[in-house]
């Protein structure tokens, strides 16, 4: 059942996330001993909701938008979130096309997706000359603490996103 007014609703909450992502990452990583980086992706579990009430083209549009704003806030190079931001919600919309809407897929699913992101905005950061940092260290330091981070907050947000989104787990 799609709930019309989070066609309306959905560029707000995506900025929301989009501001909240930047302020509890900064929290975290100040939070955090050494060079241990912890980037929340609250923007990315909100595409994997909005994956079922709203449609591709509105959704893959509004997160190029968000793609355009992250990258003129996180990079200061356009493209690489435009790019990966509307590729990610294209692969939600093909994950769940054969696949149904349950805690354990959307767990799977944000880790491929935040993998996808991560690793190819890391390639690309390579490419353009943005960062001189290793494989090694950008794994362990970076792609694994975000990983595990963001699947326990998805494991604490989903209760409450649930409702919102109208969701339930009748049959």
């Amino acid at each position: 059942m799609k709930k019309e007014y989070l066609t309306y609703l959905a560029p707000v909450m995506t900025f929301l996330a989009f501001l909240l992502d930047g302020q509890l990452s900064t929290l975290l990583i100040n939070w955090l001993p050494g060079s241990i980086l912890v980037s929340s992706h609250i923007l990315l579990m909100i595409a994997i909701f909005l994956s079922f009430q709203l449609s591709i083209v509105y959704s893959v549009s509004l997160f190029t938008v968000m793609g355009l704003l992250y990258d003129l806030y996180y990079f200061g190079v356009l493209g690489i979130a435009v790019t990966l931001l509307p590729l990610a919600v294209y692969l939600i919309y093909y994950f769940y096309q054969n696949l149904s809407f349950k805690t354990i897929t959307n767990h799977i699913i944000l880790v491929v997706i935040l993998f996808v992101f991560k690793f190819f905005a890391f390639l690309l950061a390579r490419l353009f000359s943005l960062t001189n940092l290793s494989m090694f260290i950008f794994v362990f330091n970076d792609l694994l603490p975000t990983l595990v981070f963001n699947s326990i907050l998805l494991l604490l947000l989903q209760p409450l996103l649930k409702p919102l989104f109208g969701i339930t787990n009748k049959t």
